[in-house]
């Protein structure tokens, strides 16, 4: 009852799909073994502990972000008077390295995709629109003909139902109309094959059997990590990064850019050599 009525709220507040899946298998074993009214907090600190010792640590990050969403519904809601979520920290994330392609190893990967097949030119349209937008998985797999803008930009349905505008390059404006080409200008979803549309599934193969066959285990999130560390390495700024990522602040940005920074630092320096362009 009280998981329904917080998914209702979620729905009211215009939240996607994906985040309302996550809170429900989040919320679901917690509410089977305690009533959230009654539940004390030792009760969800053993819960998270629990979590901890067969989890990986952003798992219990997500799971304590949920709760503590819930409680705070119950709370505003008049159903409790004490939030038991008060006070209880945020667990501790690890930072993690972030795997990018390499500029030989993104390449290599188009280069899989070079012939003239229908196959062919849709999968290096689809690999070469991710890496040079970032877009995500998802927003790849929703876009339609009439997404496409004249000016080679894309326009995309993201998190929180929100549309953004999106910019492509040279390269992945030929790849993406020489697919067009064959695909035609029928209404649809862009991504096509032999089957029907290409959706998160048929995409997700496309980019694990394209890596698979030049020896990279690749993942779509990967193509959207690559596009990242590019653009900052690039000397693009975490501003716009943001607003082309889709994120609401630029603190995703942040973090993004924390990773491989030093890297990044280092090749900088390369590139500018202070002394050598004095001497």
């Amino acid at each position: 009852m009280y998981l329904e009525g917080f998914q209702f709220h979620q729905r009211a507040r215009n939240l996607s799909t994906s985040t309302m899946r996550v809170a429900k298998e989040v919320l679901t074993p917690f509410l089977q073994r305690h009533d959230p009214v009654t539940a004390t907090k030792n009760q969800i600190r053993m819960y998270l502990a629990e979590l901890q010792a067969r989890c990986k640590p952003a798992t219990v990050w997500t799971a304590w972000r949920h709760l503590r969403a819930f409680y705070k519904w119950l709370e505003a809601e008049g159903d409790i008077q004490v939030n038991p979520m008060t006070d209880i920290p945020k667990p501790v994330v690890p930072p993690t390295e972030v795997a990018v392609l390499t500029a030989e190893q993104v390449r290599l990967l188009l280069s899989t995709c070079k012939g003239s097949s229908t196959v062919d030119r849709r999968d290096r349209a689809l690999l070469a629109v991710m890496l040079d937008s970032g877009i995500r998985l998802s927003e790849v797999a929703g876009l339609t003909i009439d997404d496409i803008g004249q000016d080679n930009s894309l326009r995309i349905y993201g998190k929180g139902r929100k549309w953004r505008t999106v910019a492509l390059g040279d390269n992945a404006a030929l790849a993406l109309h020489r697919w067009l080409r064959l695909r035609g200008a029928d209404p649809g979803p862009l991504w096509t094959g032999r089957r029907g549309p290409l959706g998160t599934t048929g995409i997700r193969r496309v980019v694990v059997k394209r890596g698979k066959s030049v020896g990279l285990e690749l993942h779509p999130h990967m193509l959207r990590h690559t596009f990242v560390d590019l653009w900052l390495r690039n000397g693009g700024n975490a501003i716009d990064l943001a607003r082309l990522c889709g994120w609401t602040s630029i603190r995703m940005a942040e973090l993004y850019a924390r990773q491989r920074a030093d890297e990044r630092a280092l090749s900088a320096h390369a590139n500018i050599r202070p002394l050598d362009g004095l001497l």
